[in-house]
């Protein structure tokens, strides 16, 4: 994209502006910086505490607490982690341990990083935090038994940073340094040293299986998105300590930034595809189906590769869509004849198909998924298509497409826009319970008045406490859930798995005629030191909305609450940007209010608003409403207790 103006100047006119008064154009402009020194500028500039403050609050960015860690100097990572991060949607606030202190900050105690609470902590090491540990590096076996015992350390360190820290640790494995490795003079011992390395990297790959809130990253991955470059100029590691490349640290900040977003979640749910020269090549309403490329020599093979990715990415829960200038039916003809489609009419949970302008049908497409439109990542060949969708929507993901098809695939998988920390068999049903819900917004049209629909729909609601099989789930719905959340308070599988004494995790499943709607709603729970109950947060998936199940949960956990001698139930709301709709949802299920306030500090409450002002309720239990007629409800007496 060219501009009269380049990026990084005109984000800071933006700054002198006030960067609160364009945050989208901030986040774009970010998003067109390539080069690392440009984005350690622009990161640099925004870990400002002027830009700071200016930032803090401005709906679209969630804030959130990261420290770093490693062996050599990182000092440019700060501001590219900042940058990249901005970009995605989350306001940092990044602290470094110092050089080489990994080991000893978490040793003492962390005594830099304890008091600044990180969601996210992350540990980068070269090679010189194992052949420190070495008196000669030509004494293969002595590296061979440094390597095997190596992971162990970095376990016991992962397990002791988890407990001092919390929240969530990201490890990466120990790329093998050139002259590390070119001072053995023969084949046979070079070959004793790699092997010993690969073992070493993949057992550190492991570590994240074995313990809780941990995310190992592979560093040939992160080199591979900088283009294959590790290691930075000798010059800059005598005189500066500094190993890696700023291409390197550029691709690991993006790739923490990812977890991040992932840990937040703000993963993108859904992949809206235009058609014509994207999933398919030609035109078809000039070409016709049969000169449609896919498959076979390029270009076909390009766009049949596209289509894989999006097939693949289907199966791990993506909703796939379609927005297309072509007529609706001929559309719908081509995806299910042509014998070279590797999607069918079944991958797509909707289509757009008409000559209508694109950002139209993508709003109408969000509507129809119910889904927020920041979920969506758009992708077409057209410039002019991408250009109109930016300015149009920008809280959708535009994705800059390369000129030449042969990169489509690559370039939108090497984005990462859907990942997530683990899968959960939600995720992977995703997209037949897109399906089903549009059978039920079938159903709705067709009936007479909305209880006939609710009454037809034959729902059936169950609780059940956090346990092995649901846990991912329920910290899924914390961190994914946005306008139902009454707090926005985010659990970690950790925080639900390890709850703290008196504390309890709950979830809620949907059933109906058309299936099984999954997990819908999580509910983080508390006892109160005179023995009443209070719930720390609520939230409830967007599938589900107008259909009574928020009503029923309340009404079966103040039930809950009486029958076993509760005084009271308690319960707060904390506005954020996407929250205000429910602001008076205690109130209208029979809470009065309460004294409002601040949130107490060290509270771990994700403020979106920047605002830290809450309103408590309670409910005495005296009068509780009966739950949605129309909702059956498994073991009526409730799972919900507080210890």
């Amino acid at each position: 994209m060219t501009h009269a103006v380049p990026p990084l100047a005109e984000l800071r006119a933006l700054k002198r502006e006030g960067l609160a008064r364009d945050p989208g154009r901030t986040r774009a402009l970010l998003g067109e910086l390539v080069d690392p020194l440009d984005l350690e500028a622009a990161g640099a500039l925004l870990s400002a505490p002027t830009a700071h403050e200016q930032l803090s609050g401005v709906p679209g960015l969630t804030g959130g607490r990261v420290a770093l860690l490693g062996s050599s100097t990182l000092h440019q990572l700060p501001h590219l982690l900042t940058a990249a991060m901005v970009r995605d949607g989350i306001l940092p606030d990044v602290r470094s341990a110092g050089f080489d202190q990994w080991q000893w900050e978490i040793m003492s105690g962390a005594p830099e990083l304890k008091d600044h609470r990180p969601d996210l902590t992350a540990l980068l090491l070269d090679d010189h935090a194992l052949y420190g540990r070495i008196a000669d590096p030509l004494d293969i076996d002595a590296v061979e038994a440094a390597c095997a015992a190596f992971p162990g350390t970095l376990r016991e360190w992962t397990a002791a940073c988890h407990e001092l820290l919390g929240g969530l640790t990201v490890l990466c494995t120990v790329p093998l340094s050139p002259l590390s490795r070119d001072r053995i003079v023969d084949y046979r011992t070079k070959a004793r040293l790699d092997a010993a390395w690969y073992r070493m990297n993949a057992e550190i790959l492991d570590i994240g299986g074995a313990l809780p809130a941990t995310v190992v990253l592979s560093y040939t991955g992160i080199a591979a998105h900088a283009g294959g470059t590790v290691f930075g100029s000798h010059r800059m590691r005598h005189i500066a300590g500094q190993v890696y490349a700023p291409e390197f640290l550029r691709a690991y900040a993006d790739e923490l930034s990812r977890v991040a977003r992932a840990q937040l979640g703000g993963a993108k749910k859904c992949l809206v595809l235009d058609l014509d020269d994207t999933l398919w090549g030609g035109i078809l309403g000039d070409d016709g189906l049969a000169a449609l490329r896919i498959g076979g020599a390029y270009p076909g093979s390009a766009h049949q590769e596209l289509q894989e990715l999006a097939r693949d990415l289907a199966a791990q829960g993506v909703v796939l869509a379609i927005a297309s200038k072509n007529d609706d039916d001929t559309v719908r003809e081509a995806v299910a004849t042509h014998p070279d489609m590797v999607l069918s009419p079944s991958s797509f949970a909707a289509v757009r198909a008409n000559w209508a302008p694109k950002p139209g049908n993508v709003r109408e497409l969000a509507t129809e998924l119910n889904l927020g439109r920041d979920a969506l990542v758009f992708v077409d060949d057209s410039p002019v298509e991408r250009g109109l969708m930016r300015r149009a929507l920008p809280e959708v993901t535009t994705v800059e497409l390369p000129p030449d098809a042969a990169g489509f695939a690559a370039h939108v998988a090497a984005r990462g826009d859907f990942g997530v920390l683990a899968l959960t068999g939600e995720d992977r049903d995703r997209a037949r319970l897109y399906q089903a819900g549009a059978r039920r917004a079938e159903a709705r049209d067709n009936a007479a008045d909305l209880e006939e629909y609710l009454q037809d729909l034959g729902s059936r609601l169950t609780v059940e406490a956090a346990g092995p099989l649901n846990t991912e789930r329920i910290s899924q719905l914390f961190g994914k859930t946005n306008q139902f959340n009454l707090t926005g308070r985010r659990f970690t599988v950790d925080d639900i798995a390890r709850p703290a004494a008196g504390a309890g995790f709950y979830a809620a499943r949907l059933t109906d005629r058309f299936g099984d709607n999954g997990l819908i709603a999580a509910l983080a729970l508390s006892a109160e030191p005179r023995g009443g109950w209070r719930i720390d947060n609520l939230v409830l998936s967007c599938r589900v909305f107008s259909r009574g199940v928020e009503d029923c949960l309340v009404a079966l956990l103040l039930r809950a609450a009486r029958r076993r001698g509760a005084p009271a139930v308690l319960a707060a709301f904390h506005p954020t940007p996407k929250n205000h709709r429910f602001a008076d949802f205690y109130l209208r299920h029979g809470f009065i209010e309460a004294a409002s306030g601040q949130v107490a500090s060290g509270q771990d409450v994700r403020q979106d608003t920047g605002q830290d002002v809450r309103q408590d309720f309670r409910h005495d239990l005296d009068d509780i409403a009966d739950p949605p007629r129309w909702i059956g409800v498994a073991e009526p007496e409730g799972a919900f207790h507080a210890h």
